[in-house]
């Protein structure tokens, strides 16, 4: 495996991670979702940014 397999692996492990952190965080609920959603949400966002910028790049360099 390459390099960046490997953390194309490590990203699509930390953004799993955050999602169910998130459902996690709704199911609980109340005051503890509506601290941590927003968060959440963010981390959620710029872990899926890294993860598919790192495919992109991967695909155009896979030869």
């Amino acid at each position: 495996m390459t390099g960046i397999g490997f953390l194309i692996i490590l990203a699509a492990l930390a953004a799993l991670g955050v999602f169910v952190a998130g459902g996690v965080s709704m199911a609980r609920g109340g005051k503890y979702d509506r601290q941590h959603v927003i968060p959440l949400m963010e981390a959620e966002v710029i872990v899926q940014a890294i993860l598919v910028g790192m495919v992109i790049i991967a695909a155009l360099f896979w030869v």
